[in-house]
């Protein structure tokens, strides 16, 4: 699987997220620490997901470009 740059640090900053609102949750008194990571994960989830759909669609949109030039080629070969 091809790993996009972005990607790769949207999963770090989740990772990231993950462990400042373990950190925030122990040791801090409730307040915007806690929603601060808590939306930096949020952020991160939702790039991750607009990058998978991306990358999803670009390979459907390769795969149909592909099928229609085996079929034109195919009926090249035929009329030929």
């Amino acid at each position: 699987m091809k790993f996009n740059f972005m990607q790769v640090v949207r999963l770090v900053g989740m990772v990231l997220a993950i462990a400042g609102i373990i950190y925030a949750l122990e040791f801090m008194e409730r307040g915007i620490a806690v929603w601060f990571w808590v939306l930096l994960l949020g952020i991160g989830f939702v790039g991750l997901l607009y990058t998978f759909r991306l990358t999803q669609r670009r390979m459907a949109r390769e795969k149909r470009e592909r099928e229609r030039t085996m079929k034109r080629s195919a009926k090249r070969r035929q009329s030929k």
